[in-house]
């Protein structure tokens, strides 16, 4: 039968290989052994297991709960180090598959991630205005349309040189449609926000500079010229009251009526009369009047660039000059503005936003540049003459999961050179095997585009292994990564020996763990009830009406149920636990056959149910019980082998907890065992 793993097992290893700064300190807090343990390194075990706030690490109670576990741990690291783990070859093998894994993500972490990350949020910091004139030119464009665009790019600079105007110019010549209305503006911007090289250009440029050489991206050539660049101001939070006019050219008259309306309001304003109150009273966007006017929070660019640009110029406290939009005519009022948070704010952040749209928008570019770089540093070659060599016997119809696709390679040419990188050579055979040996590469189309594809991931593995050698020996950090997880693998390695690997589950043993602690094992109480829901609360009541004139239940169900699947059932539903949920819980407060009220239910629905049947809690009997019965039983059985072991392992390596050190006293009658604490 499949036994569950350890969850001390499986959380250790998950855990240790969390890297955490170290603290000052050089007191002992525990002796298991020969070994010692320093606050500093009680400290760190802390904060790399405890899912708590480190305030939690200030209370009597958390810290003694914490040497408890520590002390588990270090017996079962003694006990592996008696036994040898480490020497295993099982536990070698692991290590060194993990240890190819671990190190290449790190160091994509370390020298690619995390600065990309770093300068993506720094960018966020400022802000950029600039103006742009585009020569449109497609990527898979010609090499003579691409130098043709290039040259007309060229031009215009020497054109920019020489005097010209660049709104003029940018309307005359350049192929985006809406510099015939912006004069090429694309208002402010930061980073994230345009396509990479555009960006790159724009961050490396001052005010009133223009770009030297044509800037190259997916879009064709640009030209750039840089008019703004300020600290981004973050969030702001404002109120507005909006004069409606229709802005057609026949419209004139509405135009002017709206700014009067407007003006007379802002002469109000200036007498006095609260901003959010008159907003209520006066303002033509329905949709924030009711508010106040309030927009509540906003980032730049989420309303059209003349609110936009008068909203963030503004101060909290500060009201704005009239602002015309295609709406009609605005005045804004500043009510807060949030700064931007700093970088480990933003880390911190759910899902740690700012890592995704990296991700998103910068990391293949960067990971890419990574990679060239290692191809230089490790004097990277590949050999155009064995590659086709190996095609040239290949069928191009087959792939590497057909059966007799490489019995044509011959040996010369399994044994050509393929690849250099570091002085090593890597051949044919040796890179088909290491395609054939991941899982994710094979059934390979034998094509040239396909083969070339495959190839070139391989040569990035072997880059990257290449740059991860030595990696302990140049990074500390790393080097404790890897120690706690040879911990974690050693750990789970002694407990599958100590624990899960003696745990035997028969029928008999689980019958007399059932016999004992039967009354674990029960099927809660459940409620029948059938139900009916509506979209709008004034239909719920009026069917309740109906209701308590004596109308049938299933057949108003049948006809006014919002859910479709209720509606098809008469409203009948499935027996429940009672404590489910806060209908569940209404369900069971009625009588048989009771009918509720109409209850908000939220989401915008109503419900009227109608309790048929409720069944008490019982025991589960043996068989029932099933599954759950069988997982307790070896969570028992863990614990009485662990604890078991556990106390084996003291009278090798006693133990001495120095809790003064901690300040805390000696342990409860039921805690003066470490192996009780779990």
């Amino acid at each position: 039968m499949f036994l569950r793993f350890g969850l001390t097992a499986a959380v250790l290893t998950a855990l240790f290989i969390i890297s955490c700064a170290p603290k000052m300190g050089e007191s002992v807090v525990l002796e298991v052994g020969p070994a010692k343990v320093t606050i500093q390194e009680f400290e760190d075990f802390y904060r790399k297991n405890s899912l708590q706030s480190d305030s939690a690490y200030d209370t009597p109670a958390e810290r003694g709960r914490f040497l408890d576990l520590l002390t588990r741990y270090k017996l079962k690291l003694q006990d592996a180090a008696d036994r040898h783990l480490a020497d295993d070859p099982e536990v070698k093998q692991e290590l060194k598959e993990y240890r190819t894994s671990l190190a290449t993500t790190y160091l994509i972490e370390k020298q690619v991630a995390e600065p990309g990350i770093r300068l993506l949020y720094n960018r966020q910091t400022e802000e950029i205005r600039a103006k742009h004139i585009l020569i449109a030119v497609k990527p898979e464009a010609s090499p003579e349309d691409t130098l043709k665009a290039y040259q007309k790019a060229m031009g215009i600079i020497a054109e920019l040189k020489a005097g010209a105007g660049f709104d003029s110019m940018a309307v005359a010549v350049s192929e985006d449609p809406t510099a015939r209305v912006n004069h090429g503006d694309l208002y402010f911007f930061s980073g994230g926000q345009m396509v990479l090289p555009f960006e790159d250009a724009a961050y490396a440029m001052k005010v009133g500079e223009v770009s030297s050489r044509p800037v190259r991206t997916s879009f064709g050539y640009h030209v750039i010229k840089i008019t703004q660049r300020q600290p981004v101001r973050g969030m702001i939070k404002v109120r507005h009251i909006m004069a409606l006019a229709k802005q057609s050219a026949s419209d004139t008259g509405d135009t002017v009526a709206a700014l009067a309306r407007l003006r007379g309001w802002q002469d109000s304003l200036k007498d006095g009369r609260d901003f959010g109150e008159f907003a209520k009273a006066v303002s033509e966007d329905a949709g924030s009047a009711t508010n106040g006017g309030s927009l509540g929070w906003f980032d730049r660019k989420r309303y059209v660039q003349p609110f936009d640009e008068a909203a963030f110029l503004l101060k909290p406290g500060e009201v704005s000059p009239i602002v015309k939009t295609p709406y009609g005519y605005h005045l804004i009022k500043c009510d807060s503005v949030r700064p931007m948070p700093s970088y480990a704010e933003r880390r911190a952040e759910q899902g740690d936003p700012l890592k995704k749209q990296y991700q998103q928008v910068r990391f293949n570019g960067d990971y890419a540049e990574f990679i060239r770089g290692l191809k230089k540093e490790y004097a990277y070659s590949f050999s155009e003459g064995s590659f086709t060599s190996l095609l040239s016997v290949l069928d191009s119809n087959t792939t590497t999961q057909d059966s007799g696709w490489d019995e044509n390679i011959t040996a010369a040419i399994r044994q050509a050179p393929l690849m250099q990188i570091g002085g090593a050579t890597y051949t044919v055979d040796t890179v088909l095997t290491l395609l054939l040996g991941r899982p994710e590469l094979q059934n390979t189309l034998l094509r040239r585009g396909e083969l070339e594809t495959q190839f070139n991931r391989i040569a990035e593995t072997l880059l990257l292994e290449t740059k991860a050698a030595g990696l302990e020996k140049r990074s500390p950090e790393f080097a404790s990564l890897m120690a706690d997880y040879r911990d974690g693998i050693i750990l789970y390695k002694a407990e599958q020996l100590e624990v899960w690997n003696r745990i035997t589950v028969t029928d008999s043993a689980l019958q007399a763990y059932y016999d004992v602690h039967k009354t674990d094992f029960m099927f809660p109480a459940e409620v029948t009830f059938a139900e009916m829901n509506f979209d709008r609360d004034t239909l719920a009541f009026m069917v309740f009406d109906s209701l308590l004139q004596g109308a049938d239940f299933s057949k108003l169900a049948a006809v006014y149920n919002f859910d479709d699947t209720l509606k098809a059932k008469g409203g009948m539903n499935v027996s429940q636990p009672e404590d489910l949920d806060e209908v569940t819980m209404a369900a069971s407060a009625l009588k048989i056959g009771e009918i509720s009220e109409p209850l908000d239910v939220g989401n915008g629905l109503t419900m009227i149910i109608k309790l048929i049947a409720k069944t008490p809690a019982r025991q589960k009997s043996f068989e029932e019980a099933g599954a759950e019965l069988s997982n307790a039983y070896q969570d028992y059985e863990a614990k009485r082998l662990e604890n078991a072991w556990l106390e084996r392992i003291k009278l090798k390596h006693p133990v001495v907890q120095h809790r003064e050190v901690l300040g805390i006293g000696p342990p409860a009658a039921s805690e003066s065992r470490p192996d009780t604490a779990r």
